[in-house]
């Protein structure tokens, strides 16, 4: 039966000295308690561990097999074949068909399982595990499957997924470029994927690390799969496989492949080293599964090591030979049995390596499972006993005696266990005992030595002990979750089933554990009783610090919890613990004002003690080892039965030399018949060889009444109590206590030999007898010359009988003590005694070897003297120990004594303090009371019949009758609060139930509500980061797709000039205009037509991009896409209207058709040339340059709403993170009014109430310090009967109203916190917001720039073509006017877009890609040949060469060139226009030379057509078509990377801004929220549990109180 208190839970606190240290220690109890659980489900099946072992070394063969490695086979046939197929069980070659978004996206979900797995760790861990009964829940059950995986089939394609995103190498290029997918390593976005890899690849590590090393299940069972030594060899295999994955990674394995193999090769064999020779599984399938694996393992690393230099040298075929191997190597290595000969042939006794022994006895318990299975393990068992037997030292070895060593053994035995076996495992506990006295700090040995305590000595509790000890020695991670997981084991199985009774033996260990709980369970009582005075005296000051108040409050909280659970600790030991239970009692209703609670501890403890006195035969002697002998209380002893000091005494307390006489010096080594009277010591040797020999220990503890020869000679009778101890080197020793008899009437002993002489006598012979020692040691006295009218078969074992001392007789006559009794012998003759004679016969000789007399004298003094309280107490039978009383007889000249017994608690509770003090005597402590008592009467009363009157409705009272009328009406008033509240009337009279509605530990609302808070904080959080996040991707997507169109958008307007220049060259060839043979006007007409062509397929490939995007920019350019704004004319007389996506598949159309036509068709006149020229230099052309600066406008505009978007979560998150911190700190501050309010209760109480609280605590703790222990008793002493009334009266006193201050801060900080963990919060979303802001600022600044750099080209193209558009049919309109004046516009707006290009870079050089700045200069200030060389332009000779060499001075240089070879043509033009007259020669100035191409006398426009062969005309076509077309599209394309790039640079800091924030939330959660909610929970507990506190009466009294709880009891009910 367990008796719980009433006060707080019996939840664990951890106090630390650092936050540091207390969070490592809750992560470390967190992981232990879910590996606890997780261990608690069934192993999975044979068949699938097979699989996954199958499935991992298919993975592990992909370092083999490596796509670097797989030609050092030198077959690449069936190398590469296998290399391809081993890949398919990882996940990388899954993403080498896909591009390195996809792989990343990957990485990312793995990360997402781990910290998913971390999150339901952490979950379980946080919860009530207590409640979580079956490790079948659904939470553990998944993060067991996880972690399953992540430690076979996942391990190594996770490893590898991590580190193939940092397996990056040089490439031809010095440029680091990512192996698998040729990315560019440590740049953009690909620093955040490395940084999370690392990441990822810590964590993965460390838990399938940790799982590794935790989940496995130490103790030896060959049936249990999980069954091993450890699990650091499988821990070593995955870290072996870690170090392949680095080296892989780090090393160019094209140059050092022979380190990487050297590197397989050493892992290898150490990994099967310690998965095959070492041997760490108990499951035979499971190590043969293991030991083929690391055995397959070795072959294939050293395959390739032989390949790698002997293939092809001396041997054709290794990976043949590898693969015929690998059934082989599986089916040797399993077949195999691994038999240890030496380690069974070693010599123990001469080992020192504890490691041997640890395999050695691993071994043993192999060979004790399996032998009836394998023949040669028997005979290998029956070889070890002769073994054994040979190098055994000791005389007292297991298999050298016949004798059993232990009878609790014996009874321990199974019956299906032979006598060998048995033998054996009494031999294991030998080889454990005699180790660990030379290793004691060997953690594992220690180990195994609890587990063989607990599985074969069935001693949980002893068990339970050394894995306490073993705790201390600062073990390692595994073994220290080994002795979490089984000392949680041990003490749920002793919780369930208490395998003793109130009349129970205790075993040593068992009983040295509850000594030492005795002693801090009075400690801890000593500690929580200071904390209540401190409490009650803190109350007591003018202003009371409630802040104080409730930190000491938490603090007694603490010690009561610790009080409780160190006393069902106790409990559970045993329950025949009356002190303990009565110390429990005495502070419960002194301190902790459980009356009805401390009452029924009493009264049960008054039952215990009542029934300790009624076993005669309990156990008293509390020695367990040699050292605690000193502190017994009784004479105590110990005796050797070892061979070489066989019946020696080895040690004995102080008490002994009191009782005996001796020096200790005097006994130690000394045989035990010292002290034994002659008669017995005889035959006392043979029956300790009989006990030896028969061990019954049943016998030998009974008490028995003896005689012991102290060093005087005389004899005392004793009673004799003895205990078996298990000494520390396997001998047995006996424990001798003694306790001497109560003697209330005069008498003696005598022994005598057989022939009836007296050879020992005790010293009250002296005063009875008036024979001393030394009269029966210098004659032979006969007992009949005492006695003559002696017979000793009238009086042999009958009681009652008289017998006649003769003081006549020469003896008595000649004593010389005789005159010292002759005045109250009244000059008799003769002495009457009564005899009882016991015969003294060794039981194993059948001999009677003496005789023991005892004599008592017969008078009726003796009556008189004894008074009737005493006498009564002395028919209660005492058998523990006691301390010694007498009390002294002046007419007799007599001491009659006794040892009063003091009950003991549990046989081991003496350590309370005042079982150390001496006892007053029962007469003494009687008189003393009848002193008190009479004091009291005495006291005068002085202020008895003086009366306090007042004037009071209207008449005169008492003032005291005043009060009682104010107190009786508040009583009637308030007595229904509890009524109100509850349906019970009486549950203001019940504490009990009081207690509960107290500590309901159920959830404080206001913890729940800020619980929901918290989520919906949280839930915010994560919605509005991951919102804004995702759609900031997405709107920076939007952005790149839209200058994509702006790349798409220029592309189709330099191919329609483009097409419009291919379709006038063309022209010009049928006309004639170029200086040309036959075969070079072929040529160039083929040219042009492939140009023709390629222009065409661009500019459908453009439209077509331009039309399937579906991105919206703005209604302007929804408009050209969707609707006829297009003029086009379809013939000189006729226009139709097409939207500007149409219109441009018409311009393709036609190009089709003018590719085809033959080159006589092509007049100038011809429909399908003219729709080309005239629609894309007039009506298409105002669309396209609309939809160019449309492009550019929308994206600016998309900036800004993109700011504002990211500005309105801003706005959002701040506004939502300010109503919650307001929520946040309301209910912070509702705990703190909780509290506050709790203890505003206690100043609700008098002061001297409190005072008085504080003096019964004070007392409490003065009586346990000095030692005083009141009788048990149920009743109310006068004592309490005055307290009460005292209490009373404290209660109808004045209260004073206080004014008390607050200094708790706590709930300050807590709003510090949140406050700072909100601005963190806000904070990233102010950061994303600047972040977004910044580049959409800079790509909004720069856009005019890129609009400007998208339109150059195709506009010098534009101008180039409407020149000579202008040339050959000057009638036609250009932009809808006149063709001249558009021209002599376009010559000057080439100056314009120039000067503005240059001025937007300079507005934007400090905001711009450092990269495109560079392109920049290189192009326009620098020599641009190398750049067009690289992309295939031209040649370095022909650009360096072309325009007397301006290329290679820049193209800012070349471009003022071009512009003036335009303007120097059309001033030709001028000269030439509408004057005939002119001179060509003297206007051409040797720059060009005339060509009659018209064949007639037209010189206008024959002048007008050689135009077209000047040298700066060519020059300018020829710069166009290759170095400006060149120049701009190169610088189009790095503008746009540069830009693509900024914005992958903001989307990686985004992204690590992002990880960081939500491992921040996750962080925040659950490492801060979740403990400080527990922490806040508990504290409300706490603070509500100081009510408890307050005696129930002072609550019935006080009304507010009252209130308060009923308050509480009607929440409850709610």
């Amino acid at each position: 039966m367990e008796v719980k208190s009433n006060y707080g839970s019996t939840k664990n606190s951890l106090e630390n000295d650092n936050i540091l240290t207390r969070m490592q220690t809750e992560l470390k109890l967190i992981v232990f308690r879910v590996f606890f659980l997780i261990l608690k489900d069934e192993e999975q099946s044979i068949a699938i561990q097979i699989f996954l072992q199958v499935i991992s070394f298919f993975q592990y063969l992909t370092f083999i097999f490596h796509r670097q490695l797989y030609v050092v086979w030198k077959n690449q046939k069936v190398s590469y074949q296998l290399y391809k197929f081993f890949g398919y069980f990882m996940l990388t070659p899954y993403f080498e068909m896909l591009n390195f978004s996809s792989f990343a996206s990957m990485m990312y979900a793995l990360i997402g399982i781990i910290f998913m797995s971390i999150m339901i760790l952490l979950l379980i861990g946080y919860s009530n595990v207590i409640k979580i009964n079956s490790s079948y829940t659904w939470p553990i059950y998944i993060l067991k499957l996880i972690f399953i995986l992540f430690t076979t089939i996942l391990y190594l394609p996770i490893l590898d997924l991590f580190f193939q995103i940092l397996n990056c190498h040089y490439d031809d290029k010095d440029q680091l470029k990512n192996v698998v997918f040729n990315n560019t390593c440590w740049q953009g976005s690909h620093v955040i994927h490395g940084v999370v890899a690392i990441l990822g690849i810590v964590l993965f590590v460390v838990i399938t690390m940790t799982f590794n090393l935790l989940y496995f299940e130490p103790k030896y069972n060959h049936k249990d799969q999980l069954s091993k030594t450890s699990g650091r060899a499988k821990t070593f295999k995955f870290f072996y496989f870690l170090i392949l994955e680095i080296s892989f990674v780090l090393i160019d394995l094209d140059q050092f492949d022979y380190v990487a193999i050297y590197i397989i090769l050493i892992g290898a064999f150490v990994t099967f080293y310690k998965l095959h020779i070492e041997q760490p599984f108990n499951h035979v399938a499971m190590q043969k599964i293991s030991s083929v694996y690391a055995a397959l393992m070795l072959w294939s690393a050293l395959l390739i090591c032989f390949s790698h230099y002997l293939e092809d040298i001396i041997f054709h075929g290794t990976i043949y030979a590898w693969l015929i191997g690998l059934p082989l190597i599986a089916f040797a290595t399993s077949k195999k049995e691994k038999y240890l000969y030496d380690l069974l042939l070693m010599n123990i006794n001469k080992t020192e390596d504890p490691n041997q022994i640890i395999l050695l006895t691993n071994y043993i318990q192999k060979l004790l499972s399996r032998y009836q299975t394998n023949q040669h393990f028997h005979i290998m068992l029956d070889a070890l006993i002769e073994v054994h037997k040979n190098t055994c030292q000791k005389e007292d070895c297991v298999f050298r005696i016949k004798k059993q060593l232990n009878q609790r053994l014996v009874k321990l035995k199974d019956e299906n266990i032979s006598h060998r076996d048995y033998q054996i495992h009494l031999l294991l506990g030998e080889i454990y005992q005699g180790y660990i006295r030379r290793h004691q700090n060997n953690v594992r040995l220690r180990i195994n030595y609890a587990f063989y305590l607990l599985d074969f000595l069935k001693q949980k509790q002893q068990a339970l002990n050394e894995f306490n000890q073993i705790e201390l020695l600062s073990p390692s991670l595994d073994n220290e979750f080994i002795i979490f997981r089984y000392k949680r084991i041990i003490e749920d199985e002793m919780n369930i089933t208490q395998n003793e009774t109130i009349s129970g033996n205790l075993d040593v260990a068992t009983e040295l554990t509850f000594q030492n709980n005795m002693r801090q369970f009075q400690n801890k009582i000593e500690r929580a009783t200071l904390m209540h005075m401190d409490f009650w005296s803190q109350l007591q000051e003018d202003q009371p610090d409630l802040g104080k108040m409730n930190e000491i409050g938490s603090k007694i909280n603490l010690a009561i919890i610790q009080v409780e659970e160190l006393w069902n600790k106790m409990q559970k030991m045993t329950q025949n613990l009356p002190k303990a239970m009565r110390l429990y009692a005495k502070f419960i209703i002194e301190v902790l004002q459980d009356k009805d609670f401390g009452e029924e501890l009493l009264e049960k403890s008054k039952i215990l003690q009542a029934q300790n006195n009624k076993m005669k035969n309990k156990q008293t002697i509390q020695v367990f080892s040699s050292d605690d002998i000193n502190f017994e209380p009784l004479p105590t002893l110990l005796v050797s039965t070892s061979s070489d000091k066989f019946a020696q005494i080895s040690n004995l307390n102080l008490s002994v030399c009191n009782l005996f006489g001796y020096h200790k010096t005097e006994l130690i080594n000394r045989k035990i018949n010292l002290l034994i009277p002659q008669v017995y010591a005889k035959f006392h040797d043979n029956y300790m060889e009989m006990f030896m020999q028969s061990n019954d220990q049943q016998k030998l503890m009974k008490e028995r009444l003896v005689y012991i020869k102290l060093k005087s000679g005389y004899i005392l009778p004793c009673y004799l109590y003895m205990k078996v101890l298990q000494s520390f080197d396997d001998n047995i020793l006996i424990a001798a206590q003694f306790r001497t008899l109560r003697t209330f009437k005069a008498g003696c002993y005598l022994i005598l030999d057989s022939d009836e002489v007296i050879e020992s006598i005790s010293s009250s012979c002296i005063c009875n007898l008036f024979v001393d020692q030394k009269m029966i040691s210098h004659r032979k006295i006969y007992f009949h010359e005492l006695f003559p009218n002696y017979n000793r078969n009238d009086y042999l074992n009958k009681t009652g009988c008289v017998i006649s001392f003769n003081l006549q007789s020469n003896i008595v006559s000649n004593s010389n003590y005789l005159q010292y009794y002759i005045n109250d012998l009244e000059d008799q003759t003769q002495i009457l005694f009564q005899i009882q004679i016991t015969e003294i016969s060794n039981e194993h000789q059948d001999q009677v070897m003496g005789y023991v007399i005892k004599l008592e004298k017969v008078s009726n003094e003796q009556s008189q003297i004894l008074s009737p309280d005493v006498q009564q107490q002395l028919v209660v039978p005492n058998t523990h120990m006691s301390n010694f009383q007498f009390k002294y007889f002046p007419s007799k000249a007599l001491y009659i004594g006794e040892n009063q017994e003091e009950g003991n608690s549990a046989r081991v509770d003496q350590t309370v303090i005042w079982e150390q003090s001496s006892r007053l005597s029962e007469e003494t402590q009687a008189e003393k009371k009848e002193k008190v008592e009479d004091v009291k009467v005495e006291k005068i009363n002085y202020a008895e019949g003086i009366r306090t009157l007042k004037l009071f409705d209207n008449r005169i009272q008492d003032i005291e009758d005043i009060r009682m009328s104010f107190s009786e009406s508040d009583e009637v008033q308030h007595s229904s609060v509890f009524q109100k509240n509850s349906d019970n009337p009486d549950e203001i009279e019940n504490r009990k139930a009081l207690n509960s509605t107290i500590n309901d530990q159920q959830r404080p609302q206001v913890i729940v509500y800020l619980s929901w808070a918290i989520n919906i904080l949280m839930i915010t959080v994560l919605t509005l980061s991951f919102t804004s996040y995702f759609l900031g991707l997405f709107l920076f997507e939007n952005v790149q797709n839209s200058l994509n169109l702006i790349n798409y958008v220029s592309l189709r307007n330099q191919e329609c000039s483009q097409i419009v220049m291919n379709v006038q060259n063309l022209e010009m060839l049928r006309i004639g205009i170029w200086n040309m043979t036959e075969s070079e006007a072929i040529a160039y007409e083929k040219e042009q037509r492939t140009e023709l062509n390629s222009s065409i397929f661009s500019l459908t490939d453009a439209n077509k991009k331009i039309m399937l995007d579906d991105l919206y920019i703005n209604e302007e350019i929804e408009e050209l896409h969707s609707k006829s704004v297009v003029n086009v004319r379809i013939s000189k007389t006729s226009f139709s209207n097409y939207d500007l996506i149409e219109a441009t598949q018409q311009i393709i159309s036609k190009a089709l058709l003018v590719r085809d036509k033959p080159l006589q068709n092509l007049t100038l006149d011809d429909e399908d040339a003219t729709f080309i020229t005239y629609n894309l230099q007039n009506g298409i052309v105002f669309q396209f340059r609309n939809e160019t600066n449309q492009y550019s406008y929308g994206i600016k505009n998309l900036s800004i709403q993109n700011v504002e978007i990211f500005f309105i979560f801003m706005i959002v998150s701040a506004c939502s993170f300010f109503i919650l911190l307001i929520i946040l700190v309301m209910f912070i501050f509702q705990i703190n009014q909780i509290q506050e309010q709790i203890l505003q209760l206690f100043m609700e109480i008098p002061e001297k109430t409190v005072k008085y609280l504080y003096n019964k605590s004070e007392n409490f703790i003065s009586n346990l310090q000095v030692g005083e222990e009141e009788e048990v008793s149920s009743d109310l002493s006068d004592e309490e009967q005055d307290e009460h009334k005292e209490l009373s009266r404290t209660l109808k006193s004045k209260r004073k109203k206080k004014i008390f201050k607050n200094t708790n801060s706590f709930h300050r900080s807590q709003i510090i916190i949140i406050t700072f963990i909100l601005v963190v919060f806000q904070g990233y979303f102010l950061l994303n917001y600047f972040l977004n802001q910044v580049t959409y600022n800079n790509l909004k600044q720069q856009i005019p720039e890129l609009n400007v750099t998208a339109r150059c080209s195709s506009f010098y193209r534009f101008v180039d073509n409407c020149e000579r558009q202008l040339f050959l049919n000057p009638n036609e309109p250009i932009l809808l006017e006149n063709a001249y004046q558009v021209v002599m516009d376009n010559i000057q707006q080439n100056y314009d877009i120039d000067s503005d290009l240059h001025q937007e870079h300079a507005k934007n050089s400090e905001i711009q890609n450092s990269n495109y700045y560079d392109t920049f200069q290189s192009i326009f200030m620098l020599n641009p040949c190398d750049t067009f060389v690289q992309y295939g332009y031209t040649t370095i000779e022909y650009c360096e060469s072309f325009a007397n060499g301006s290329i290679q001075q820049g193209m800012a240089v070349a471009i003022a060139r071009y512009f003036e070879n335009v303007r120097y043509i059309m001033t030709i033009y001028d000269m030439f226009n509408g004057h005939p007259e002119v001179n060509f020669s003297v206007a051409a100035r040797g720059w060009g030379r005339f060509r009659n191409i018209t064949n007639d006398s037209d010189n206008v426009t024959n002048y007008i057509y050689n135009l077209n062969n000047f040298k700066q005309t060519s020059e300018s076509r020829i710069m166009q078509n290759v170095f400006i077309k060149a120049a701009f599209r190169y610088l189009l394309d790095e503008f746009l990377t540069a830009l693509k790039y900024d914005i992958e640079v903001t989307q990686t800091q985004l992204l690590a801004v992002f990880i960081v924030f939500e491992v921040l939330i996750f962080f925040v959660y659950f490492i801060v929220w979740l403990p400080a909610q527990m922490k806040m929970t508990r504290d409300i507990w706490r603070t509500k549990g100081l009510i408890m506190m307050i005696p129930l009466r002072v609550i019935q009294k006080i009304k507010t109180i009252k209130d308060f709880i009923g308050i509480l009891v009607h929440s409850q009910d709610k």
